[in-house]
């Protein structure tokens, strides 16, 4: 005799999923926030040598290959670096160590996020956390999103450029700087989206190891400028 088998159907366990523990973002200081960046950059440099390699081999297309993705990569770079700085910086003035921006007074934090404060009075890490989730979805190398985000953490996008570009006068160092981010976020993202070419013509822009080395020295100069400014605020 054939055993009868049980076909019928079962309720569907709902919300049955082990739950997951949130890791808790870790608070660096200034000095460790820099570090990333410099031992980040360094190995980015590096590549300086993968791509001597290949035009020594007669390579070409593949130096030019590995100083493309240096440009995609340092320009991330600077973007993690103001995503760190930015909660840094953001923490100080909510724990009352720095002063308060202009802009720091109408930041905009959910209702969810304000029960949970009230419910951690005695803690502040959970405007931490809310700052490293907020800021993980944004992006802030473009001209506009860098100053609006340097004028909110109290760095002043004016002051950076006036300090990574100096020149007589600080209305002089602000328009060049401006010119010089957006001139980076262009070349950077007609290389990661579009192969470096030309919508009109699909032709590849050229590239050289001294632009690389230019774009570089550009990225490092905006990131000292943003660390000495807020070495500064102590």
């Amino acid at each position: 005799m054939t055993d009868k088998r049980d076909l019928s159907l079962t309720p569907r366990k709902e919300n049955q999923r082990d739950a997951q523990p949130i890791a808790t973002p870790v608070q660096f200081s200034l000095s460790e926030i820099m570090q990333h960046f410099i031992d980040s950059m360094n190995s980015v440099k590096a590549q300086f040598d993968v791509a001597d390699s290949l035009s020594a081999e007669g390579n070409i297309d593949g130096s030019k290959t590995i100083w493309r993705s240096q440009v995609v990569l340092a320009e991330g770079l600077m973007d993690f670096y103001i995503h760190e700085i930015s909660k840094y910086c953001l923490f100080k003035m909510f724990i009352g160590n720095w002063d308060k921006s202009a802009k720091y007074m109408s930041f905009m934090v959910p209702m969810g996020k304000v029960e949970e404060a009230i419910s951690a009075i005695e803690s502040k890490d959970w405007f931490f956390g809310y700052l490293n989730d907020r800021f993980s979805r944004d992006v802030f190398i473009s001209k506009e999103s860098m100053k609006d985000q340097l004028n909110l953490i109290g760095i002043g996008f004016s002051q950076a450029m006036f300090k990574a570009f100096p020149s007589d006068k600080e209305e002089t160092s602000t328009k060049q700087g401006a010119q010089i981010v957006e001139e980076l976020f262009r070349r950077r993202n007609a290389i990661a989206h579009q192969n470096d070419r030309s919508h009109a013509s699909a032709e590849q822009n050229d590239i050289t190891k001294d632009f690389v080395k230019d774009y570089i020295s550009k990225i490092e100069a905006i990131v000292n400028a943003i660390h000495d400014l807020a070495k500064e605020k102590g």
